[in-house]
């Protein structure tokens, strides 16, 4: 077909029909454009084995992850974006395998199948406004896991951060450096209120020159936080505020990059929460959380990588989502710290890659490794993890 700029050289030259020629018939009303469609798809597949073995399967203080001992879907994802009419467009992903267990199981829902993602964003000039089902923008891991940089969860993604939210979302930029969040939720995880109340949010970020391998973040959370999920959430409860701050960072430096975490929560535990503490007495829990991830390009194709991460728990409320852990029992004074040290090596083919990694996870006190075993503090694992992004 010509272009306009050959056609107008047409009309110069006299290739028009002549008056005796019939004229053409009007042309047809221009049809509505679509609107562009972008569609995104990941899989990741993983094995991981451990010198100590629980009687549940799981892998000690990776309860997020199988270990048993076989190659399986650890998730597989599938997304749309939409874009709409006047800056607006419509982002939704669905999320399979281990990963969709996980989100479902935080939010209280059930299935293989979760919808971590179903939103509305307006894009303007200085501001983008999320609506709808979200990622949480916390931790320096992802729910995804083809966007990680390790082959296995870390602590503080399993233990101190949510993994998505169910609200509002305003980020503005003053400039090319700076920029604020503001958010309005149900709570962390939750799909649905089960109280009266909102989490509330802000943040502040530094990336200079708007640069994606340069960026520090900060940014604050408080809101009621229900006392269980699902059909045991009290009616309309208020439920227990919760207050957290992170920091979050990532630097590169030639084929270096260095990712950063820091976390430090506390939460009002509901009386009867903790067995040694009073019927009526009001507990505040506490947990921190800190963490280094580190990435050195050795080649196109070849790249090291290190994890080193420690979280402390006042209480254990948050490490008893480990079976292991939860063995010991909820305390006023349990005051459980864990390590993890990981070390590993990835390997690319385009879009594909292969992950090998060693990973050992300590903790201060003794547990049970089963019925009729010995106890321990220490886990050595290796995890194995291919993946693709399309």
């Amino acid at each position: 077909m010509a272009s306009p700029r050959s056609c107008a050289l047409l009309l110069a030259l006299g290739a028009l029909p002549s008056p005796a020629q019939a004229p053409p018939p009007p042309a047809a009303p221009a049809a509505a454009p679509a609107p562009p469609v972008t569609f995104r798809a990941s899989l990741w597949t993983g094995f991981a084995a451990s010198n100590r073995s629980l009687d549940d399967g799981s892998l000690f203080l990776r309860p997020v992850e199988r270990g048993d001992g076989a190659f399986s879907v650890e998730g597989a994802s599938v997304g749309v974006d939409v874009a709409l009419a006047k800056g607006w467009s419509l982002k939704v992903t669905a999320l399979g395998g281990r990963a969709g267990e996980v989100l479902n199981l935080t939010s209280a829902e059930s299935g293989t199948v979760g919808i971590p993602e179903a939103q509305l964003v307006w894009t303007g000039a200085a501001d983008t406004v999320h609506l709808g089902r979200m990622y949480t923008l916390l931790g320096m891991e992802f729910l995804e896991g083809t966007s990680n940089i390790t082959a296995s969860r870390g602590l503080l993604f399993t233990y101190a951060i949510p993994i998505g939210q169910v609200g509002l979302h305003w980020r503005h930029a003053f400039n090319a450096d700076w920029s604020s969040d503001l958010w309005a939720l149900n709570g962390e995880d939750r799909v649905k209120d089960n109280n009266h109340g909102k989490t509330y949010g802000a943040g502040v970020n530094y990336s200079p020159g708007g640069s994606a391998e340069k960026a520090i973040a900060l940014s604050v959370y408080q809101g009621p936080e229900g006392d269980a999920l699902g059909a045991a959430a009290g009616s309309g409860a208020e439920g227990r505020k919760r207050t957290r701050m992170e920091l979050c960072f990532l630097w590169t430096w030639g084929d270096f990059a260095l990712t950063g975490e820091f976390d430090a929560a506390s939460e009002d535990l509901a009386p009867g929460t903790l067995p040694d503490a009073g019927p009526r007495e009001q507990v505040k829990a506490t947990w921190t959380g800190a963490g280094l991830i580190g990435k050195l390009k050795l080649s196109p194709d070849w790249s090291l990588f290190g994890r080193v991460e420690t979280f402390s728990d006042s209480t254990g409320i948050r490490l008893a989502g480990d079976p292991a852990v939860a063995g010991r029992g909820l305390s006023k004074h349990a005051d459980l710290r864990a390590t993890s040290l990981t070390l590993g090596l990835e390997r690319t083919w385009g879009p594909t890659y292969g992950r090998v990694e060693v990973r050992q996870d300590s903790l201060d006190k003794e547990v049970a490794e089963g019925a009729g075993k010995g106890r321990f503090k220490n886990a050595t694992s290796l995890s194995l993890q291919w993946g693709a992004r399309f």
